[in-house]
């Protein structure tokens, strides 16, 4: 679990000049105002709002976030707020987001403040550009002797070494899929610590999610109390997680810190003196019972934190703060129980585990001869990353071994857990698409290396040939009835569910033409009739919204009443994402095929009607042979992509291009389906 001094040790280096910049970097009425009037207003409250959260703490970044994305509409121009917004993301759920922003303010105002450097070294260093990481902590570092202020050299050297760390990690990538455990068990608030009881059908974890009836926040970082909850494995899914306890203490920690073997017993890290301690509930009769204190012999006058008792319940690993008996930070204790079943005063686990920097995170195979656990020392590639160790025949423990990337991050990689059989784990932390902040994943791994297989045939990205298809849908196949039919329904805001003023057209999919069109109400609503029941392309263009393609099957409609189908359209927004359909390679080259311009020529379309907007375009693979491989083609893919674009009329500076690989699949990459989906270019909104 994360306990009170993870979160302060994080701060305090966080805030130590996050708080400097905060006041340091004062945003203007007179700063802020453009030559253009239209919008001003708006945008200055929004920013006013955004300024308070952002003095409020790091608990409230992420609403801040937004009101100075708001703001940022207006004026995307201005130096302070761009660094402003990319200190909010460095802080929340989206760090690879920052370095555009951050590196925007330094292009504007290169002496904004003393903290630039370091801002930019942590931005390139969660975008995994390390050497460019290296070269501004180095610059940062050459300064920090003249501000008393300024972040001491040793932990810049720290952070230079993990870059370097970094560099080695990501060159033999590790085969796994990782998946989000979804909104069931995720929230949009900090959660993790994930312990599995019962065979892995029961999932109990920490969140800091608010509590109905009472959302008071812990004041030193502004977030809410930590509470445990409980979700169960039916049916091949988790249910909704619920409270473990029906009445949590208000404004007090509790934190779920592990499981006894037999799973009758729970491990639980509740807040107060010395920073906390553990304690421990035992099931009875299907209830927990109220907490009471792990044995003496196992606490100590400074903050504890994970526990894991081993297979034979004869010894017990504790992390612990302990002055006494840490190497620095906190460090992996061992304690056994005597000849009489007491437990002995705990050890070092040894500084073969334990390094100068923190550790965390224990967990140990059924025959306690390997060992999992995080660690910011080692070859950590930033934060906390999960090291493994195996115990020799001597009773030492290896050399631990950094368990790899991409499962371990430049954030911090905590909690992981390992199935009996090996296939798959459980952990927290942040990655691309997570519910919001931590999040818990599983690990699925999957084995070693197979050949990369080639063959002649055109590879399809996503969707199905269709030469003269038009938009981002995938095409179901026809069915002709001859009837005639009314259809009718709805064009609505996608996240306010409000009616939007749109035009409508409808396409014959096998003439690739359009046949009929219809404009909604005021109330959202429109009418259009057709002479066969079978599946329509339909078009929808609306002010501030995405280009929108779908399909509509109206298979086993009724001449008797009208088919009802609702659409909902996405406003043009930083981060919204599209998938462009019947984009087509030749064989494992990034040449682009002639099929792919018509639907390249929609996003030509798009763009010029929307002079504005900027995109990111990304190629991604499945994972059919190696990391490094599949990274460069999806990269030449996009930069294909982003050619063609540009050479039919769009300014170059409206377009970015990146590669991810096998990296955020869509799918499964188990069935020849998974993998074609996962094949596939998008286009992410970065700037409007």
């Amino acid at each position: 679990m994360i306990a009170r001094r993870v979160i302060l040790t994080l701060l305090i280096f966080l805030q130590n000049f996050i708080l400097f910049a905060q006041s340091d970097l004062p945003v203007t009425r007179k700063t802020f105002k453009t030559d253009v009037n239209e919008g001003f207003t708006e945008a200055w409250e929004n920013l006013l709002e955004g300024e308070k959260l952002f003095n409020e703490g790091i608990g409230t970044y992420d609403q801040a976030r937004e009101y100075y994305l708001k703001a940022h509409q207006y004026n995307s121009d201005h130096p302070a707020l761009n660094l402003k917004i990319g200190i909010c993301y460095l802080n929340t759920d989206n760090k690879y987001e920052a370095l555009k922003y951050i590196l925007k303010a330094y292009d504007l105002a290169p002496k904004l403040c003393g903290e630039m450097h370091y801002f930019l070294g942590r931005a390139y260093h969660h975008a995994h550009e390390f050497d460019k990481a290296i070269e501004h902590y180095s610059e940062y570092k050459k300064n920090t002797d003249k501000n008393a202020n300024s972040i001491p050299s040793d932990q810049i050297d720290k952070l230079i070494s993990e870059c370097i760390n970094g560099k080695k990690v990501i060159e033999n990538p590790k085969r796994v899929l990782i998946t989000n455990l979804g909104q069931d068990v995720n929230s949009p608030y900090d959660d993790y610590s994930p312990v599995l009881s019962n065979n892995d059908s029961l999932l109990y974890f920490t969140s800091r999610r608010p509590l109905a009836g009472n959302k008071k926040r812990n004041p030193f970082d502004n977030k809410y109390y930590e509470n445990i909850y409980v979700s169960r494995f039916i049916d091949n899914e988790w249910k909704p997680a619920t409270l473990l306890f029906e009445k949590p203490k208000k404004s007090l920690t509790e934190a779920v810190v592990g499981v006894s073997p037999d799973f009758k017993t729970i491990y639980i890290y509740i807040g107060g003196k010395n920073g906390g301690d553990v304690y421990q509930s035992i099931q009875k009769k299907g209830k927990w019972q109220k907490p009471k204190p792990i044995d003496a012999n196992l606490r100590s006058k400074e903050a504890d934190g994970s526990v894991f008792l081993t297979s034979g319940a004869d010894s017990i690993f504790l992390v612990s703060a302990s002055e006494k008996l840490t190497r620095g930070g906190k460090d992996l204790l061992l304690a056994v129980k005597n000849l009489k079943g007491k437990w002995l005063k705990p050890v070092n686990a040894g500084s073969i585990i334990n390094t100068i920097f923190e550790e965390e995170g224990v967990f140990l195979t059924s025959n306690s001869n390997e060992i999992y656990f995080s660690s910011k020392g080692h070859n950590s590639m930033g934060g906390y990353d999960i090291f493994h160790s195996v115990k020799n025949e001597d009773g030492l423990w290896s050399d631990p071994e950094n368990i790899g990337f991409p499962i371990n991050t430049p954030d911090d990689d905590l909690f992981f857990s390992l199935s009996p059989d090996g296939k798959y784990g459980y952990y927290s932390t942040i990655r691309e698409g997570s519910v919001g902040a931590k999040d818990i994943y599983k690990i699925t791994f999957l084995g070693t290396e197979k050949e990369l297989l080639l063959s002649t045939e055109d590879i399809e990205l996503s969707g199905i040939p269709v030469s003269k298809k038009r938009g981002f849908f995938t095409m179901p196949s026809p069915v002709e009835i001859d009837t005639f039919y009314y259809l009718t329904g709805k064009v609505l805001d996608k996240k306010s569910n409000e009616p939007v003023l749109s035009r409508l057209e409808f396409i014959d999919i096998e003439a690739s033409r359009i046949i009929a069109n219809s404009m909604t109400d005021s109330t959202g609503n429109y009418r259009v009739k057709f002479s066969q029941a079978k599946n329509y392309g339909v078009e929808i263009k609306a002010v501030d919204y995405l280009f929108f393609l779908d399909a509509v099957n109206m298979t086993g409609a009724s001449t008797d009443e009208p088919f009802v189908k609702d659409f909902y359209i996405e406003k043009i927004e930083i981060g919204a994402k599209v998938i462009l359909e019947n984009i087509y390679f030749e064989t494992n080259k990034s040449t682009l095929t002639p099929a792919s311009y018509t639907q390249l020529n929609q996003v030509i379309e798009f763009m010029k009607s929307n002079p504005t907007l900027r995109l990111e375009i990304s190629g991604h693979t499945d994972n059919v042979g190696s990391l490094k491989v599949n990274t460069k083609l999806s990269q030449d893919r996009a930069k294909a992509v982003v050619d063609y674009i540009v050479g039919n009329g769009i300014n170059s500076g409206r377009l970015e291009w990146k590669g991810y690989a096998f990296t955020q699949p869509v799918a499964l990459n188990d069935t020849p389906e998974g993998r074609e989906k996962n094949r596939r270019v998008e286009f992410k909104v970065i700037g409007k």
